[in-house]
């Protein structure tokens, strides 16, 4: 196997939370889009990171400064994992977000949703590893988490112990 198809099978089998982030274009327009690299950074200051290629249609909305929604999904969410990981043009089609008070694109019935301010943009090769500061949010542990391993998604089942 190559170095780059023994990563990718790795990965594959290797659980991740699904994520969507969410921010506002230049001209003050929705993008977002679907992220499984969402990650705690620090607990003081409280940050988070996650990974964008340089060419996503997003990509400039997240740049040093910029304001945005971190969304964590439901297992009964896929729907909206597929519609914000598919065609830029259809992400907010639909009535599964809605403006939030500072006009941010703040979808419905999630896990999770935190409000953060990006600090850190390190562009690498095409991607670029993003690092923000959480500065307010909110939590539902009324449903399940949804999960993506094995190039599908799952929600999460039984506790283990």
């Amino acid at each position: 196997m190559t170095p780059e198809s023994t990563f990718l099978a790795a990965f594959a089998l290797h659980p991740a939370g699904v994520a969507v982030i969410t921010a506002l274009a230049v001209d003050g327009s929705p993008v977002g889009f679907t992220a499984t690299s969402l990650a705690s950074f620090s607990a003081e200051p409280p940050r988070a990171s996650f990974n964008i290629a340089q060419h996503a249609s997003s990509y400039p909305a997240v740049a040093l400064g910029s304001r945005i929604l971190l969304h964590f999904l439901a297992g009964h969410q896929v729907d909206v994992a597929r519609v914000m990981a598919g065609p830029a043009a259809q992400r907010f089609e639909g009535n599964h977000w809605s403006p939030d008070d500072r006009g941010l694109p703040r979808l419905n019935g999630v896990r999770a949703v935190l409000e953060a301010r990006v600090v850190s943009v390190a562009e690498v090769g095409s991607n670029a590893a993003v690092i923000v500061e959480i500065d307010g949010g909110t939590t539902n542990t009324d449903c399940s988490p949804l999960v993506y391993v094995e190039r599908r998604y799952h929600a999460v089942g039984d506790v283990v112990s």
